[in-house]
């Protein structure tokens, strides 16, 4: 009888084991030294990534020609005859070529100022579309975005477009570690990240995570990931698209979320 409690005990511990491991396909984390920040990405997309139980993980980038006298005397007169019925000509030839530089020159005003309006509407357009991205974002997580698109930016890469609904969740991702008392990818409420973020109706051609705690500005938190290799893979990745940062205060927890649309 002891003998087939510890077999069936052995069993359902390698069966445990062999669970974990499959979690873990597709996705791969970063080890760091920095037991405060982590990181993990996926190449799964949002339809075909495996629903997976929560597992708790730790650790976490431009000639003249000669004539003669007498020819040039006759062509003289006829230069100024031909001069003498020309001028009556040529001064309506000059009006016009006037009032043809006016409308040309009112015409190019006109032109520039269409095109200083246009200008100064593709800027307010600009502006506007970047409030309405950073729009239902804190102060901290609006500077996060920013923070990490300036350095994107260094590196020649485009700007993420910060994504509302991503915020959402990955601030609910922030609020449960602090409320569950754990820092790790996955989730004992909503399991891996990308499985949260497609629960939660975020579609997904690829997707990463990274998360952080006891960083009390988004300076130093944006220097802490840029300083970790897998951090800043992340946020270095040409394919990512969208981001969402989520911070809960009270223990300064700290997600960051990238998708490629």
């Amino acid at each position: 009888m002891m003998k087939k409690r510890l077999l069936v005990s052995v069993i359902s511990l390698l069966l445990l084991i062999l669970a974990a491991c499959n979690t873990e396909e597709g996705a791969r984390e970063q080890q760091n030294q920095d037991d405060n920040i982590s990181s993990i990405n996926t190449s799964e997309n949002s339809k075909s990534y495996p629903h997976t139980q929560p597992i708790k993980i730790q650790d976490a980038k431009y000639k003249f020609i000669r004539v003669e006298r007498e020819q040039q005397h006759r062509q003289q007169q006829q230069t100024d005859m031909q001069q003498n019925w020309q001028a009556p000509q040529q001064n309506q030839q000059q009006q016009q070529q006037i009032q043809q530089q006016q409308d040309q020159n009112q015409q190019a005003q006109q032109q520039q100022q269409q095109q200083n309006q246009q200008q100064d509407q593709n800027q307010t357009n600009q502006q506007q579309e970047q409030a309405n991205q950073t729009q239902g974002l804190s102060e901290f997580e609006s500077k996060v975005v920013e923070l990490t698109n300036a350095e994107r930016s260094k590196e020649g890469l485009p700007k993420l477009k910060a994504d509302t609904s991503l915020s959402n969740v990955a601030r609910k991702k922030s609020q449960d570690m602090q409320a569950k008392g754990y820092f790790s990818h996955t989730s004992p409420t909503y399991g891996s990240p990308f499985d949260m973020m497609r629960d939660f109706g975020i579609d997904y051609q690829s997707a990463a995570e990274n998360i952080a705690k006891g960083q009390r500005t988004p300076e130093e938190v944006v220097n802490s990931w840029m300083n970790s290799s897998g951090h800043r893979k992340n946020i270095m990745n040409s394919e990512f698209t969208h981001i969402g940062v989520g911070l809960e205060k009270n223990g300064y927890y700290w997600t960051q979320m990238f998708i490629k649309k």
